[in-house]
């Protein structure tokens, strides 16, 4: 089985350096040859924007795609983005046409919509093409390339994988530059038309057949928002939970910790009507990291973000659940009391190394905050409910009645802590929903949560 094609080598077995394509192929040396043929890729180019394929200086290795940078005839260079995995292949065992298709519409419409907004630096869609899977057998490897999908972009001054070349000097410029774009796309006026099409599509597996009340930018929503993952992610004793592959059911734990979740979901939600903007919509890139832009140096020798690509991870959720992390060496992230922090830290890291990551989160969160003081406050106000979505959102499908049950009795505790009378009986309990249940104004927290309805 296999999800991707290998890097290709060269003949004496050493990897491909990516360098100087166009010549090897004119020359019949292709380093792709068996696997897929780069003429077809330079062909598909050729027809669809008019001019001749002149050199292609540099192949990259992503995880996922292969990213050309190519000079053409007569207009600026482009990148094209392929598909390292053609639905086509056998023994295919990728993401399926049926996720593909969509997370190409959604990164079509994200490039589109985006197409206007300078601060955000998304990058310039020229063309694209949606994956098309044969009926036929498969068999033996494709003889073309429509298995898999294809971007066109323009290419922005700069390359991504500057960081370690930087002085210090440099990278809290570029930490003070994502900060920026990061505040911009928080900020960004989301049309309610375009998040009513995607924040379903875009949720995290396992993610609601459909939606019980339609998107708004509200507590409300948010809450049946809430109610509904839960509901797909943890059904009835005996139902699938998780992936089919894991075959795995749900069971009692996990089966009472829902009830729980679902009790407390009205709880941690605030209800402030002066708090409305913690539940407006917003687009989130997904992956937001130096992997992922352009990056040149300008004329006073400071680093300068060109271009943010790579936006088939994005997804729309309301601000209080937004995620601020940004990828540098290491994972600069907010911790759950609002304070800046770091994770994905390397096995070798020195104790230097971590006053060093800290560093780099404090000028991101300083500098992303005082762009953006909003975001700091949906991140204030949202400590349980984001503390529950991450939740949802980390869980890969291991152990769900141990998993699940540590969940539940985290969110046992918390209605202890916040006060909550117990308005179900036990009796009654499986059949209470938590739309009949309203916090009681009384027993919210003074910071956050005052003026809750009563029931």
């Amino acid at each position: 089985m296999s999800f991707r094609d290998d890097w290709p080598k060269m003949p004496d077995a050493s990897d491909f350096d990516g360098k100087e394509l166009l010549a090897l192929v004119r020359s019949g040396n292709s380093p792709f040859h068996g696997v897929w043929d780069v003429n077809l890729l330079i062909r598909e180019i050729e027809e669809n924007l008019g001019a001749q394929v002149i050199d292609i200086p540099v192949v990259y290795k992503g995880s996922n795609n292969y990213g050309f940078h190519l000079k053409l005839s007569n207009r600026p260079d482009i990148v094209a983005r392929l598909a390292r995995g053609d639905v086509n292949m056998p023994n295919f065992d990728g993401f399926p046409i049926h996720i593909q298709v969509p997370e190409v519409k959604f990164e079509v419409a994200v490039y589109e919509l985006l197409l206007s907004e300078p601060n955000i630096l998304a990058s310039h869609l020229l063309y694209h093409r949606i994956p098309v899977q044969h009926v036929s057998p498969r068999l033996d490897r494709p003889q073309d390339i429509a298995g898999r999908r294809l971007f066109l972009f323009e290419r922005a001054e700069g390359e991504n994988n500057v960081w370690w070349d930087l002085s210090s000097e440099q990278k809290a410029c570029l930490l003070a530059q994502s900060a920026r774009i990061r505040a911009s796309l928080f900020n960004f006026n989301l049309p309610l038309d375009f998040a009513a099409v995607w924040l379903r599509e875009r949720l995290f597996e396992q993610k609601p057949k459909s939606l019980p009340i339609p998107v708004a930018p509200t507590r409300e929503f948010c809450v049946a928002l809430f109610t509904s993952k839960i509901e797909a992610t943890i059904r009835n004793i005996g139902d699938m939970i998780g992936w089919e592959s894991d075959n795995v059911t749900v069971g009692p734990t996990a089966a009472a910790a829902k009830q729980s979740l679902l009790r407390l979901i009205p709880y941690i939600m605030p209800t402030d009507s002066d708090q409305a903007f913690l539940y407006r919509l917003v687009l989130e890139h997904g992956d937001f990291g130096i992997h992922n832009m352009s990056i040149t140096i300008d004329a006073n020798g400071q680093p300068l973000v060109t271009s943010l690509y790579d936006w088939e991870t994005g997804c729309i959720v309301p601000a209080i659940l937004s995620d601020p992390l940004v990828s540098v060496e290491v994972d600069l992230v907010i911790d759950e009391n609002a304070a800046p922090s770091f994770i994905r830290v390397p096995d070798d890291a020195t104790p230097d190394d971590r006053v060093q990551y800290m560093t780099w989160a404090r000028q991101y969160f300083m500098a992303l905050f005082n762009q953006a003081p909003n975001y700091e406050r949906a991140i204030q106000a949202g400590k349980d409910a984001r503390h529950l979505w991450f939740a949802l959102r980390e869980w890969r499908g291991d152990d769900p009645e141990g998993y699940f049950g540590d969940l539940g009795a985290w969110a046992e505790r918390r209605m202890k802590e916040l006060g909550v009378d117990l308005v179900c009986t036990i009796t009654d309990r499986l059949s209470c929903s938590p739309f009949d249940i309203l916090p009681d104004s009384n027993n919210l927290p003074s910071t956050n949560l005052r003026n809750g309805g009563n029931t």
